[in-house]
């Protein structure tokens, strides 16, 4: 039973490769961050459209062309909730919050050509969490076992972007995604021939990633086109949007983008709809809607985003909010018998960017 328990653990944390859905995915591959920027948390972690900013160099490249000499900071709190459910009660909970979430990004705009740079946290690793074991549930129980991850991934990029001809503009971005992240598993035994057991690894990798886009800047009609690449923490991603501005709905620009994270294998996808309405002539409100579907993981996904930006003499500030419901059918302990297991996480993000020149 010892060996069973932590041999068992071991390969399933080391050895499964999936996307990142939630929190049992933190001490896989990692749970990616779904936001860089307070607009892209409202608008439901977009990639391939939606407001035009420095941080973009981390999405669609080709967004950032139309920007002069910007600089643009944020920051996120994030927490995920990992509910073990069977016969429709809810047996166990675990949660892990995190608030060293960070973007910095800036754009200098050189003749024809707009040159980026910037850092930005894409996935996180924490995990803590604990399970009673059992052999037989009418037996006393063998004892208890805990894991415990911690770590992060970090992109460092630098781009181009440029107007092709009249509203097409491209962009391309590439740097170094850094990983380091630290695993604990113990289990502590209730039974006098069974004894203690725990193992320690770490994980680090650094890789070259890169990131490249097209996008269309209509005054009715805008649309985008990105992909990411794929490194051994991060799968690639393929993401096309478009959005319409209609002048009769209080000149709300409404949008939608369909993702497809690993497009030339699992092809798993998720699809969001935004909109970006004006409130005043200083002040916008976002809202989103997200679904995803991964037949692959037996997940199903729904989402909600809702934030604001607003500008105050050169500066804009953003606040963007994001909730996520997820469900599977699997926990981080191989032998912790559930129906399911709902995921939940809920990000906050606050962020200003500011023009450089006039």
């Amino acid at each position: 039973m010892k060996n069973f328990t932590i041999y068992f653990a071991i390969i399933t944390i080391m050895v499964t490769q999936a996307f990142g859905f939630g929190y049992y995915d933190s001490i896989t591959i990692g749970t990616i961050v779904p936001g860089l920027t307070p607009s892209t948390t409202a608008l439901g972690s977009v990639r391939a459209l939606g407001v035009s900013e420095a941080a973009g160099i981390f999405y669609n490249p080709a967004q950032t062309a139309s920007l002069s000499t910007d600089i643009q900071l944020a920051g996120s709190s994030i927490q995920w909730t990992e509910r073990v459910i069977q016969t429709d009660i809810e047996k166990t909970t675990r949660t892990y919050m995190t608030n060293d979430n960070g973007t910095a990004a800036l754009v200098y705009a050189a003749g024809s050509f707009v040159i980026g740079a910037g850092i930005a946290k894409i996935g996180e690793f924490g995990y803590e969490g604990s399970h009673t074991v059992y052999d037989d549930p009418d037996e006393p129980e063998l004892g208890v076992a805990v894991l415990y991850a911690d770590g992060s991934q970090w992109e460092t990029l630098a781009g181009v972007s440029t107007v092709i001809c009249g509203q097409l503009s491209a962009g391309i971005s590439g740097g170094v995604r850094t990983v380091r992240a630290n695993y604990h598993y113990e289990f502590n035994s209730h039974q006098f021939l069974i004894p203690d057991s725990s193992a320690r690894w770490s994980a680090e990798d650094q890789a070259f990633a890169w990131h490249a886009g097209l996008a269309v800047d209509g005054e009715i009609f805008k649309s985008g086109l990105s992909y990411s690449s794929e490194t051994d923490y991060m799968d690639d991603i393929i993401a096309i949007g478009a959005s319409a501005f209609a002048a009769h709905l209080r000149n709300t620009t409404v949008g939608f983008e369909a993702q497809f994270a690993s497009p030339f294998d699992n092809n798993r996808f998720m699809g969001n709809l935004f909109c970006q309405t004006p409130l005043t002539e200083r002040m916008n409100a976002l809202t989103s809607v997200s679904f995803d579907d991964s037949r692959v993981a037996n997940r199903a996904g729904l989402g909600f985003g809702l934030g604001c930006d607003f500008r105050i003499n050169r500066f804009t500030f953003g606040v963007g909010l994001l909730t996520r419901f997820k469900a599977r059918k699997n926990s981080a302990f191989p032998n912790e018998q559930s129906d399911r297991v709902d995921d939940s996480s809920t990000m906050f993000s606050l962020g200003i960017s500011c023009p450089l020149t006039n």
